[in-house]
């Protein structure tokens, strides 16, 4: 498949005569694509074929026969032109879902089409807080907290939403809806399964979405499980860390490897500042302040939340 690290400029990836793909290991030693993993999920609503190519260890599932796949792709596509914090929020809880193997559908996870949903969802009601609260120039656009956000999202689906009467739709730029509701209670309601996350599909409405996801009761309770603990970081009085976010996700080598290149690339970028006399402009100051009222705001929203937390175990 010829993917590369960037981290590793020199690795080559020649063909052989057969036409064959070959890596370059760090020892020279030509290296072979292949399969690592191979298997055939046909007892399920969508049918997949899941495969992982080496040495990448790459994970890819194919379907098959499931003429809306472009359709959800585009329409996501257009979710993250006008949401920024979309694609950060999505790669971080794909991660946090992964690593805890609870992000497969046929295993009653949340797979990536549901996840984007309820990110999508929730930035949507976040937006109309935000209206409300500070106005019409108020928006999720280029000055927002993705940590904030984090936590807002893991709190919503962790404590606060109401998975057995309340569903979920993204149109018309999202509401909820009552699971019970003459037009809804059909597709909606499962009375075996009422707990399940109800969401529907914005470009099949008869279609919800979560309907796999049999182990949301447990997936609730991680989200809020990652709340409490990442609240513990950032509440008064603050735990000493290194990171907080590795509290709730397990960092690899990849990461130590992105922070590391992130680190240099800022003392690259300071020091030619420096040689070239120039200081931060009018712009620079305002969009600093600007991040000092988002970070002003996240204090208030943390401190608020950390009240609430302390009076729920009072109650308790």
């Amino acid at each position: 498949f010829g993917v590369l690290s960037k981290f590793e400029p020199d690795v080559a990836t020649p063909t052989n005569s057969a036409g064959t793909t070959l890596t370059t290991s760090r020892d020279k030693t030509p290296v072979k694509e292949h399969l690592s993993y191979l298997e055939v999920i046909s007892q399920t609503r969508v049918p997949l074929v899941k495969f992982t190519v080496a040495p990448y260890d790459i994970d890819i599932d194919v379907c098959f026969n499931q003429p809306g796949g472009p359709e959800s792709a585009e329409l996501m596509h257009r979710f993250m032109y006008s949401m920024p914090p979309l694609r950060p929020l999505t790669f971080v809880l794909k991660y946090f879902l992964a690593s805890r193997e609870i992000n497969k559908p046929f295993t009653g996870g949340i797979g990536s089409y549901l996840l984007q949903l309820m990110i999508v969802s929730f930035l949507q009601h976040r937006s109309r807080e935000e209206i409300n609260d500070r106005g019409r120039s108020a928006s999720l656009g280029t000055h927002f907290n993705l940590g904030s956000l984090l936590l807002d999202f893991l709190e919503l689906y962790g404590m606060d939403f109401n998975y057995v009467t309340t569903g979920i739709s993204v149109r018309t730029d999202g509401y909820y809806f009552p699971k019970g509701s003459t037009d809804k209670k059909p597709v909606f309601w499962q009375p075996s399964r009422p707990f399940m996350l109800a969401m529907e599909n914005p470009l099949d409405i008869t279609a919800d979405v979560g309907a796999g996801a049999y182990r949301i009761q447990m997936i609730k309770n991680v989200f809020e499980h990652a709340f409490k603990t990442l609240m513990a970081y950032v509440s008064e009085p603050l735990e000493e860390t290194d990171s907080i976010l590795a509290k709730i996700i397990p960092p690899t080598e990849e990461m130590e490897k992105r922070r590391v290149f992130k680190m240099v690339s800022n003392i690259e970028e300071a020091v030619v500042m420096a040689s070239s006399g120039n200081g931060a402009d009018v712009g620079d100051d305002n969009r600093n302040n600007e991040e000092s009222d988002d970070e002003e705001n996240t204090r208030k929203r943390r401190k608020k939340k950390s009240r609430k937390l302390s009076s729920k175990k009072r109650r308790s």
